[in-house]
């Protein structure tokens, strides 16, 4: 058994002032003091058992909390990141699209261009063939009105 906690000497001064009564060491009373302690005892000691089992739940409930939302912060990381993935790639696909369309649309154009400046030197080759059979008509009707001239004038 443990030793006491109770200082019984104390309990006899304290009664002997407070109610002018003697109690010897061998008085009753001091026996119900000393079963009230160990039944006071056993108490705190159930109580104190009990209140570590409740710690100990307490712990591996919150360890256990802790647990689901490592796993709960993890899987939003996660949707997070594959969200932000999904984004950032609808976004590079729309910008490669949207250049794609552009430059489709520049190509038809230089192309458009080309076919035009295409055209415009087969009307300058054309023209060019024009003036030369034109400096050519021109240079033969001058040859013959010389001809011509010369045989008025003779």
């Amino acid at each position: 058994m443990k030793t006491p906690i109770i200082d019984f000497e104390e309990i006899r001064k304290q009664v002997s002032i407070k109610h002018n009564v003697l109690l010897g060491k061998d008085d009753p009373i001091l026996t119900t003091v000393t079963i009230n302690e160990m039944v006071l005892g056993r108490y705190v000691e159930i109580i104190s058992e009990k209140t570590n089992e409740s710690n100990q739940s307490l712990i591996k409930s919150l360890e256990h909390q802790v647990a689901l939302s490592k796993k709960t912060a993890g899987e939003i990381i996660t949707e997070a990141a594959n969200y932000v993935s999904n984004q950032l790639h609808a976004s590079v696909t729309d910008a490669v699209n949207a250049a794609c369309i552009e430059l489709k649309n520049q190509l038809a154009q230089s192309q458009a261009i080309s076919v035009e400046a295409l055209r415009s030197a087969q009307q300058a080759q054309a023209a060019q063939k024009i003036a030369l059979l034109a400096a050519i008509v021109a240079g033969s009707a001058a040859t013959i009105a010389t001809v011509v001239l010369i045989l008025a004038l003779l």
